[in-house]
């Protein structure tokens, strides 16, 4: 099942690179890019993957696995899936979907142009059966909690609380030497996790956008952040694209998972602490490319972002 998936779900250009009794690594390769996904056997009718994508490009989707389910977590970068019903959805740094692959997105690409993350596939059938024999009358009823799942979504997209980030900080920290019963042992608490919450999820989905409505946002995003230099108020936006304040706030944290300046804030750091890892730019030079002209309110911004200042920053970048 697993071999007949990853040829279906991916472009001519994918390939098997490497292969263990542990896991495989799959390559994608794009006109611009490539991506690389390593996957782990946890228990039959389970697969769980590392991707690291390295491209803005993406899959067109077109076919339809019933019965097969897809759980992500965002650790770096931004996923964006475009629906058949014509609406959109995007994880970001810290969300996990659940996914119903009889439906899949239509599109889907990779909006940073770097992606980090993991997937676990799940073949429910198969899949209940290995979790009955691993947690005995513990198991979930995997069928009717993807059921209650996707009631009314095909793709549920939250943001991941304290418990479940723990959870996956856990599977990208395994330790090596236990690699497979852990990763084992993590699958079976997700899913438990999954059944302890269903009843909860309604409160917390992530609404999805419109295609007319996403791109006015991607448009808003990509003004923001072409020229970090610059500052643009809400009101100037709103003002040109025709919407209320309230609405572009709304909208843009349905779409990215944070406030605009939040957003902003995070995407200025990002860029900084680039700068800081390649180039020979001073802390001063770097904090005005990013929107800075005070360096100590740029040092405390990024320090809220990484927990150190950007000397500091630095200087582990040069001796690393």
């Amino acid at each position: 099942m697993e071999e007949q998936y990853w040829e279906n779900s991916f472009p001519d250009e994918s390939y098997l690179e490497e292969s263990s009794d542990a896991h495989s690594i799959y390559r994608v390769d794009f006109k611009e890019g490539f991506g690389r996904m390593t996957a782990y056997n946890v228990m039959p009718g389970v697969t769980l993957i590392f991707n690291d994508f390295h491209t803005s490009s993406g899959f067109e989707n077109e076919m339809r696995r019933p019965g097969m389910v897809e759980i992500n977590h965002c650790r770096v970068g931004r996923y964006e899936c475009a629906l058949r019903d014509g609406s959109t959805v995007s994880l970001g740094p810290l969300d996990f979907a659940v996914s119903d692959m009889g439906c899949p997105p239509r599109i889907s690409s990779f909006t940073y142009g770097e992606y980090h993350g993991i997937s676990l596939v799940v073949e429910i059938a198969v899949a209940q059966s290995a979790l009955k024999d691993f947690l005995g009358n513990d198991a979930p009823d995997l069928t009717a909690l993807f059921n209650q799942i996707f009631y009314e979504h095909t793709v549920l997209i939250l943001k991941a609380d304290s418990k479940i980030q723990q959870l996956f900080s856990d599977l990208y920290e395994a330790p090596t030497f236990c690699r497979g019963a852990y990763f084992k042992l993590k699958a079976a608490e997700l899913f438990l996790f999954l059944e302890c919450r269903k009843n909860g999820f309604a409160a917390d989905v992530r609404r999805y956008l419109s295609h007319d409505l996403a791109e006015r946002i991607r448009e808003i995003e990509h003004r923001m952040t072409q020229d970090l230099r610059l500052h643009i108020p809400i009101a100037e936006l709103a003002a040109h694209y025709k919407m209320s304040e309230t609405t572009i706030k709304k909208r843009f944290l349905q779409l990215y998972g944070e406030p605009p300046y939040v957003y902003l804030k995070r995407r200025r750091m990002e860029t900084a602490a680039f700068l800081l890892e390649t180039s020979e730019l001073s802390v001063s030079e770097i904090a005005a490319r990013v929107g800075y002209q005070n360096a100590s309110k740029f040092s405390k911004s990024f320090c809220d972002i990484y927990g150190i200042v950007p000397r500091e920053y630095k200087k582990g970048a040069l001796s690393g």
